[in-house]
């Protein structure tokens, strides 16, 4: 494993997986930062929109303020969410094709990562009143996640089953 004091992790998935509960886990348990949620942290309560129709503004400021984190938090850290996700759900949400290109430059220029640990669709989301619980569009950001990935040659990490299974998986491939 590289040293854990300079390692950058990144959970990716669709919302409502358990990228939250992983990626505490595994900062405490690595001994490394946390870098939380931006969207329940810090969008929820400024009003912001967070679903499948988020406008260009708030889209923008969440690559932006991710960014900010991911560059300014000391390494090592664990990332609850990356740059990645606010490509995919701006490839949803936005129809103006240049803030698109933005948003896409901005992320593929800057999403850097020692490892991408992929938390699959495997329970019901816990419903929140913040995030879309259309079950269609969670899983519609899932395939795209993927193909995405995918395209880009990103290594995964998968984990699979039980929230503390889950842990237990990265850890191994961490290590």
């Amino acid at each position: 494993m590289r040293n854990s004091k300079k390692i950058r992790i990144a959970t990716a998935g669709s919302h409502g997986t358990g990228k939250t509960f992983l990626a505490k886990k595994l900062a405490r348990r690595l001994g490394i930062n946390y870098i939380h949620d931006i969207v329940r942290k810090e969008a929820v309560p400024k009003g912001f929109e967070i679903n499948e129709n988020t406008p260009l503004e708030v889209q923008l400021w969440l690559v932006m303020r991710q960014w900010e984190l991911e560059r300014t938090t000391p390494p090592g850290w664990v990332a609850d969410k990356c740059l990645f996700d606010y490509l995919i759900y701006g490839e949803i949400a936005l129809k103006d094709a240049k803030a698109k290109k933005v948003i896409r430059d901005v992320v593929l220029k800057n999403a850097k990562y020692d490892y991408v640990v992929w938390v699959p669709i495997e329970f019901p989301m816990e419903k929140d009143g913040v995030r879309s619980e259309k079950e269609n569009f969670r899983k519609e950001v899932e395939r795209r996640y993927k193909n995405l990935l995918k395209k880009l040659g990103v290594k995964l990490i998968l984990v699979s089953g039980s929230k503390k299974a889950r842990v237990e998986q990265a850890l191994r491939r961490i290590h």
